[in-house]
């Protein structure tokens, strides 16, 4: 009898680390939220305020080589064939692409799955991120180096290709209860716009 009241004394003891690990540092962030319209900021206004300051990008001819190489002339004319070359995009395709980085969602879900967090929003397929790994994707910015990790109970996911073409967003719930995810995107042309969307349990 002593023994097993040895043993039920323990187990408090055996399963506090156990649930302190197991205990997500999600916990504040998952759940269900609903925009705040008129406490979050517009991303149109920031956009139209961004673009007044943006300058189209030059356009760039393929120069022939002065050379006898067939390699170097085939790649010449391959160039020349596609027309002129842009090094970023003009106005109207960055706008369309940012609008669509920018978008806020009316409803979030913010679920978690061992390590894994998983994003949605309104009702869409869920991202999912996994705080302190990395990954990679390749568009037409290059290669851009996926990075999530958490700050206290702060979430941040980022995504850098160098410095002048970068984005991280965050997500945090502050002391009243509200979810708060700011958007920070920078791209080459244009002045750095940080979109701010505010949250509350339905």
């Amino acid at each position: 009898m002593k023994r097993l009241a040895a043993m039920v004394l323990c187990l408090p003891v055996v399963l506090a680390p156990a649930q302190a690990s197991a205990a997500p540092a999600c916990a504040s962030l998952c759940g269900e939220w609903r925009l705040d319209p008129a406490a979050s900021d517009k991303p149109e206004q920031l956009l139209d305020a961004a673009f007044q300051q943006f300058k189209e990008p030059r356009i760039r001819r393929p120069s022939r080589p002065f050379s006898d190489n067939i390699e170097a002339l085939s790649k010449a004319a391959d160039e020349e064939a596609l027309g002129p070359i842009l090094d970023r995009p003009r106005s109207r395709e960055l706008r369309e692409e940012l609008q669509e980085a920018l978008r806020q969602p009316g409803e979030l879900k913010i679920t978690a799955d061992d390590d894994d967090i998983r994003i949605a929003g309104d009702g869409a397929s869920p991202s999912s991120v996994t705080p302190g790994e990395h990954s990679t994707r390749v568009d037409r910015y290059g290669t851009a180096r996926i990075e999530s990790r958490w700050r206290g109970t702060q979430l941040a996911v980022s995504e850098r290709y160098d410095r002048r073409n970068q984005q991280e967003t965050t997500y945090a719930v502050g002391s009243d209860g509200t979810l708060r995810m700011v958007q920070v995107i920078s791209r080459q042309g244009l002045p750095r716009v940080t979109v701010r969307s505010v949250y509350r349990r339905p």
